[in-house]
This record gives structure tokens, sequence and C-alpha cells, in this order.
């Protein structure tokens, strides 16, 4: 009788292991199917552009995706080949069948086509992990069939299914030895508290993977939250005008003691500040367009020299700027690059003491425009260098911090980098580099 008990109770627990695993697998399918969609428009947009390495290109774009454990892989079915592994430098094509795709099959272990099939497929990587892949088709005219893979490793989730079948036979067997020393209350009483165990681990296995779906799709939703940023800047800047107005008018009437008045100024500062929180919101979420002209990038920084000059004498800083001898022309956005440099110099001098002096200097190193400036203010703390660009992140009481998250978006939306420094001997140091060739 025993014996019967304990082979039901087994055959129970591969049961349930066999659902848990089903259900984890179709979760883990959906999730890469999900990637696929996101990295869709990106590949895409990538294939149609003018670059002169497609492959670089795309492994530039999955580098995000890559650090939470995808494999992303394009396979050209006209030619039978893989174009791009995000975990192998391919300086060709190489055919499918000998890469590690060549050992796929479907869900059900029946063979699959990769020159033909979509869908979900297994496949062993070269470590022979399991890999669970999603194949998609890229929609790209004049490009022959393109196929995008999303692959993720499965042995970590293998062991843990490994694992819990292991716990649960041999919680079940103690289970069934309880029952015979101790009785059915007992046994009830154990098998709740294993229950929770199991639904907490489930539980924190789901809350893992939720958080990774969320952080891999944020950049994707940033374009949504912009767009979505605009329209309500834009409604909100009508009331706040509204306001101004209004208390414009009663401060002006005389009829209001001075400590109504300035309770008044009071809150007319708050309506400014909020106007200014609004407009850097705008900047940090307008669009990019490039001037189809060239802008003289020298004159660019000069006339927000020249915008700064009353700020520069109130605090009695000097400014030393060294221009670029063989010009420096770029097609660039010229009011988001104007903006983005007006921060930098806000930034240089609210951070540099009184009669202190600012060093900026433009210059061509090979293919790259490098543009630096740089303040003898207290040098900045790690974190803070760490952190400088984060959106909302500022170390000033009133600050919106978006100022150098707008440097940082402009910049590389122009194909450039930007680079925050700072030591007790140089000050506070920000370098823009853009590539000559690109632009």
């Amino acid at each position: 009788m025993g014996l019967i008990v304990g082979g039901v109770g087994l055959s129970g627990t591969t049961h349930v292991i066999n659902y848990l695993e089903e259900r984890l697998t179709a979760h883990s399918i959906e999730h890469n199917r999900e990637i696929a969609s996101s990295l869709l428009s990106k590949f895409e947009s990538t294939f149609q552009s003018d670059a002169d390495d497609v492959s670089n290109a795309l492994l530039h774009a999955i580098e995000d995706y890559k650090a939470f454990g995808f494999r992303i892989v394009v396979l050209d079915r006209k030619n039978q080949t893989v174009i791009v592994d995000s975990e192998t430098l391919l300086t060709s094509p190489r055919p499918i069948k000998e890469s590690w795709l060549a050992s796929a099959t479907k869900i059900d272990g029946s063979e699959v086509s990769l020159t033909q099939d979509f869908g979900a497929a297994h496949a062993l990587g070269e470590d022979l992990h399991p890999m669970l892949i999603w194949l998609q088709e890229m929609e790209i005219p004049e490009s022959g069939s393109l196929v995008l893979g999303i692959g993720k490793d499965q042995k970590s989730l293998m062991d843990f299914m490994g694992d819990l079948h292991w716990s649960l036979d041999s919680v079940l067997l103690l289970t069934y030895l309880l029952i015979a020393l101790l009785g059915y209350y007992t046994m009830r009483s154990i098998g709740r508290i294993y229950e929770r165990r199991l639904e907490s681990r489930i539980q924190e296995r789901t809350q893992e993977l939720d958080a990774a779906h969320k952080e891999v799709l944020n950049k994707t939703k940033l374009a949504t939250i912009g767009q979505t940023a605009s329209v309500l800047t834009h409604e909100m800047r009508n009331p706040l005008a509204s306001i101004k107005l209004a208390l414009s008018s009663l401060k002006g009437s005389g009829h209001y003691e001075d400590r109504e008045i300035r309770r008044m100024d009071l809150v007319l500062g708050e309506v400014d500040r909020l106007d200014e929180l609004l407009s850097k919101t705008l900047d940090y979420v307008r669009p990019i367009n490039r001037s189809a002209n060239p802008v003289d990038m020298d004159k660019l920084f000069t006339k927000v020299i020249k915008q700064q000059e009353p700020l520069l004498e109130e605090k009695g800083i000097r400014i030393k700027h060294e221009s670029c001898s063989s010009g420096a022309s770029l097609h660039v956005d010229q009011a988001q690059m104007h903006q983005a440099l007006l921060n930098l110099l806000k930034n240089a001098i609210e951070a540099s003491p009184t009669d202190g002096e600012i060093t900026s200097s433009l210059r061509c190193e090979d293919d790259k425009l490098i543009f630096e400036i740089s303040n003898a203010g207290e040098a900045p703390s790690a974190e803070v260098q760490r952190r400088a660009f984060e959106p909302f992140f500022t170390t000033k009481p009133k600050g919106t911090g978006l100022g150098l998250g707008l440097v940082k978006r402009v910049v590389e939306e122009h194909g450039g980098t930007v680079t925050f420094s700072g030591t007790t001997e140089t000050g506070t140091r920000l370098t823009l580099a853009f590539s000559l060739r690109e632009l």
C-alpha cells in the first residue's frame, strides 16, 4: 500500500513540475516575442540606413539587451547564413549549418527548418546550455528574407526545475513518513508550509522576470513618454500664464499692503520657476531636426557667451575661449545645440567662485570635433560624476536636473559623446566629441 501511495505521489510531483515548466516556458516565449517586437523598428531602420557597417550598427543597437542575458541573432534565409550574433564577433556571414543554430528543433522536439519556420524553437549554445529562441520575420524591402532571433539561456531555469523536482520528491516522501508517524493533521500542516514556500519562490522568479522586462523596454517607451510630456507641458503653460497675469494686475493695482505684495511676489516667483521647468522639459523631449546648412560651432558658442555676459560681469568671472583654427561647421539642430551649450556655460558659471575663470576650447583632432569647458570650482563627488546625466538628478535646491540630461541627449542624437570629470587640481570639465565623418 505504501508503494502504491508513494508511486502515485511521485507521479503527481512529475505532473506538477511538467506543468510549471510548460507555464514558465510559455512565459519565456512571450517575453522573447515582446523583445523581438520592440527591436524590429530599430533593426529595420538600421538596415534601411546608409550605415557603412550594418553589423556593427546592429551590435550597438542590441548592447542593452545583451546585458540582460538575451542572445540576439539575425539570419539571412536567402543565403542561409547568420549575419549578426550578439555573442560572437562575425567578420563575415556564417552558414547556419556551421553555427550553434544547427541543433535547433521545435518546442515539441520535431525538426525545424530555419529557412522556413517562424516562432519558438530550442537549440544548444556553444557551451551546451539549452536556449529558448523566438524567430520573427523582418519586413525589409529589397534585402532578402531576414529573420530576427531572440534567444535566452534556459540552463538556470532547468537547474531550478531539477532542484525543485528533487525537493518535491524529498519532501513528499518525508510527508508520507510523517503521515504514518504523526497522522493526518501533521501532514496538512507541513503541506501548507511547503506550499507557501513554493509560491514565494515562484513569485520571486516572476518578479525578477518582470523587472528585467520593464528595464529592457524602458528605452522603447521613452518616445511615447516624451510625446505625452510635450502635450501636458503645452496645456499647463496656459493656466500658468493666466495666473501670472492676474497676480501682476493685482500687484500693480495699489490696493494691497506690503505683506500681501510679498506673498504675491512669492507666488509669481514659483510660477516663473514652474514655467522654467516646463521650458526645460519641452527642450528635453523636443525631437532633433538637423539643419540642411552647416552651423559654425565657434559662432554658436560665441553667441551663447554674449547672452551670458551680464551674469559673467555680475560675478566677476572671466571666460577664456580658444577657437578652432581650421573651422568647425556641423549639420546639427541649431536651436537644440544652442540650448545644450547654454546649459553647459550656465552650469560652469554657477559652479565657479566669484572672480574665477572659465576656459573653453574647440578643436579638431583626427576626424573628431572636440569641445571642452572647465571651471576652477569645487570638484564634484564620485556620485555626482556618476549620476550627472540622469534626468531630474540635481544638487541644487531649486534645480530641475534636466540641464546635463538635455546636453547628453542632444550630443548623442548627433552621434557624439559627452564625458564628465573633475579633480581638485583641474576642477570640473565637460568634453563633447563629434564625429566629423558621421556629421
